[in-house]
């Protein structure tokens, strides 16, 4: 297994705009499960993103990712991360992130 930690800042689509902040912290970090962790740090106000009320998170994350044939390196994983993060989350849009450390366990 490879484990990657870092901060990922996305676009996310709430279900409604009354207290979004707490809500939109609580629905991200419900995403920490089997072994990943996702932790809020910043929530925008909301914003029109192409006709739909959205709003920017950061957060940081620890996740674990499935070894790869043909990946020898954690530098091989960089390229992986954010594809893996899309899946993991309900981001809309490409995410912004910075990867702080990949290791294999």
């Amino acid at each position: 297994m490879i484990n990657a930690t870092g901060w990922v800042t996305f676009s996310y689509t709430p279900k409604a705009v009354k207290n979004y902040k707490p809500k939109a912290i609580k629905t991200i970090n419900a995403f920490s499960k089997n072994g990943n962790r996702f932790d809020v740090q910043t929530v925008s106000p909301p914003f029109d993103r192409e006709g739909d009320i959205a709003l920017q998170v950061k957060c940081n994350f620890d996740i674990n990712i499935k070894e790869r044939y043909g990946f020898r390196e954690g530098a091989d994983y960089i390229s992986v991360i954010g594809d893996e993060l899309q899946q993991l989350l309900p981001m809309a849009g490409v995410p912004i992130t910075q990867i702080t450390n990949i290791h294999r366990f």
